[in-house]
């Protein structure tokens, strides 16, 4: 089998006319053709005629290759057969190395490593560079399949540099992708889903090669996106249904996608070894077998069964040690599951506070990278032309993904103030009150009527429900419905905090930004900026360049909060959103940040990005109350949580650090 550089001109240009040996030549050359687009039952047609044109050895040879793609190993072997004794020189290497392409798939991946190593050093020396990267790739598998990863990839990588050299770009893309692979059962899914990305770039064609799909879909699932794997399976499954190609794992994984979605269904009816369906049914002791082997994902899968199978101490252990293995490998499935056991286990008001806290840890900050500053570009082009906003959205998250994340900011400690955590967890809302040292544990009953009294209350001018302990200043952790509750008019200085990382000392300096959105001319910025001074800013890359290094910024802008994904939720401005992706590549955000037009739902993108506190109101504010209440919040701004009090009438409350603390 020797292969063009470009099969489409191949095809193009060949006709099967002239002598018996022109036919052949004809027949073979566009077999390899299709071959190498991955139209099989064509190649297989050619390579067919040819066969029976002249019978001779290398269209055997061709469709033993044909029919290992296919995954019909038995016919691939009997082509061999057919071959091999009319075979010498470099085609009987071909041979062999087809030979160890077969054991790649044996239960010992040693005699397919130690078969083409030989295979690799006889190619070598007839010089024939096409068969000797075929080796290379299927011993980089079979190396893959022995754990020995960094050997894998160096094969893998020498493939790749011969195909280029000789022409091969798809290929060579397809060898990249397969160090993709390797970066999976490595556990570095950030440098698998970059290698796929480049290699899709580098022109990887999936409708020949859809298992590429199948592995990107892999990836998609580990990072927690079920839905983007669903979606780029579909195409994989209708891909190699119609090229007629076997890849068991295609089933498999598409029952982990339903299983993830809540769907147990499909992973009960297949019996295999996966661990992912063997947790779904129950049988831990086999799951737990493989925490100390196999990929980060798997083992941590195993320590959530040896928690699930284990007496309470037991447990929390088991939990704990899948944690720390996923914090050492930067994954994050199944956090939320072990960390949920062990809230369940629970007793004690500090064991909820500590395990709460590691339930609704957050992950990594996006990349500041120049790609995904311009898909977000580009995403809001497409808002601006009225265009479907999902495959915009969906190249942001690959880029997110697919780009090493950013280290939050470090966090601190509530220095000594009074403590609220709200935790809802298995359909009940709990709270942990720690008030001088001590702390309790005890249930909210009816959160969303609690929340729903208060709001009105509020909007009424009546009492609002006392919820709060009897302080002056307090910090509230909110969870569930809870996020909806207008704080500040509880009548405390309230700091309210997604989590306890999102305490922040403070003591910086910086300038001050006013940014205006459209529709919202008011006289309320100019007079503001007139006063305290600062920099102006409405554009989206104006704003987040006055942003960098602010002390203050004051957003009169409306916002729009995405239901999904907090990091689409934006900020309307003069030429398109700024989105929560945006707020999260600044590297130095505002130490505190006003929103006087729009609801609180982007405050957690400032907090998660190192901002000391926001203010924002939880309910709509009337435009003709907005400047007389800024007003009264610039005057206070140095102490958050007490100009959020001032205003907390209208619903604003502070989100954040809200008082002043030594650094």
């Amino acid at each position: 089998m020797s292969a063009s550089a470009d099969p489409q001109a191949t095809i193009a240009s060949t006709e099967v006319r002239g002598t018996k040996a022109q036919r052949a030549d004809a027949l073979h050359d566009l077999s390899i053709a299709h071959v190498e687009l991955g139209h099989l039952d064509v190649a297989a047609r050619f390579a067919q005629r040819g066969l029976r044109l002249t019978g001779e050895a290398r269209f055997h040879l061709t469709l033993a290759w044909i029919d290992l793609d296919r995954g019909r190993r038995q016919r691939s072997l009997r082509h061999l057969d057919s071959a091999t004794p009319h075979l010498k020189g470099p085609e009987l290497v071909r041979a062999r190395c087809l030979r160890g392409l077969h054991l790649c798939g044996s239960a010992d991946p040693r005699l397919a490593i130690a078969e083409l190593t030989s295979v690799i050093r006889d190619l070598r020396r007839c010089g024939d560079q096409r068969w000797l990267a075929n080796a290379l790739i299927g011993r980089g598998i079979a190396r893959c399949s022995a754990t020995k990863l960094a050997d894998a990839d160096a094969d893998f990588t020498a493939a790749q540099h011969l195909l280029h050299a000789i022409g091969e770009p798809r290929r060579a893309a397809m060898c990249l992708h397969n160090r993709g692979f390797v970066a999976m059962l490595a556990g570095d899914l950030p440098l698998a889903l970059r290698r796929y990305e480049d290699a899709a770039k580098a022109g990887l064609d999936s409708t020949s090669r859809p298992e590429a799909l199948v592995d990107r879909a892999e990836a998609l699932l580990a990072a927690g996106l079920t839905g983007e794997a669903q979606r780029v399976l579909a195409p994989a499954l209708e891909l190699l249904r119609r090229c007629k190609r076997h890849v068991p794992e295609l089933a498999i994984l598409s029952a982990r996608c339903s299983l993830r979605d809540g769907d147990p269904g499909p992973a009960r009816r297949h019996r295999g070894s996966d661990v992912e369906f063997m947790l779904a049914a129950g049988k831990l002791d086999a799951v737990a077998a493989h925490r100390f082997r196999g990929p980060v994902q798997t083992r941590a899968l195993g320590w959530l069964a040896q928690a699930r199978r284990s007496d309470r101490r037991g447990a929390l252990a088991a939990c704990r040690a899948g944690l720390r293995l996923l914090d050492e490998h930067h994954g994050d499935w199944p956090r939320h599951e072990l960390t949920g056991h062990a809230l369940g286990l629970a007793r004690t008001a500090r064991e909820v506070l500590h395990w709460s806290e590691e339930h609704r840890r957050s992950a990594p900050l996006p990349p500041n990278d120049p790609a995904l500053a311009q898909a977000l570009t580009r995403l809001r082009r497409a808002r601006a032309f009225g265009m479907s906003l999902e495959p915009f959205e969906r190249d942001v998250r690959r880029l997110t993904l697919a780009t090493s994340p950013r280290a939050r900011h470090a966090s601190g400690e509530p220095f000594g103030l009074p403590l609220m955590s709200f935790i809802f967890h298995k359909g009940q809302m709990r709270v942990v009150t720690v008030l001088n040292g001590r702390a309790r544990l005890r249930d909210i009953p009816d959160p969303a009527r609690l929340v729903a009294e208060t709001r009105l209350a509020v909007t009424a001018g009546r009492t609002v429900p006392d919820l709060l302990p009897d302080v002056d200043e307090l910090v509230v952790i909110p969870d569930g419905v809870l996020h909806d509750m207008p704080w500040a008019a509880l009548g405390r200085r309230v700091h309210v905090v997604p989590s306890l990382r999102h305490w922040r000392p403070t003591g910086r300096g910086g300038h001050r930004v006013w940014v205006t959105g459209p529709q919202l001319q008011r006289e309320e910025v100019p007079a503001l900026q007139k006063e305290h001074g600062g920099t102006a800013a409405s554009t989206v890359e104006e704003t987040l360049r006055a942003l960098e290094g602010a002390r203050i910024a004051h957003i009169a802008a409306h916002g729009h909060v995405h239901p999904e994904n907090p990091l689409f939720s934006s900020l309307e401005l003069q030429d398109g959103p700024l989105y929560g992706y945006d707020i999260a590549r600044i590297e130095n955000p505002p130490e505190i940040v006003v929103l006087s037009a729009c609801a609180s739902g982007l405050a957690r993108a400032f907090l998660d990005a190192g901002t000391r506190a926001v203010i924002a109101s939880v309910l709509p504010v009337p435009d003709a109350q907005v400047s007389e209440a800024m007003t009264e919040v610039h005057r206070l701004i140095d102490h958050p949580a007490e100009a959020a009090k001032a205003v907390a009438h209208l619903g604003f409350s502070c989100y954040g650090t809200g008082t002043r603390v030594a650094a």
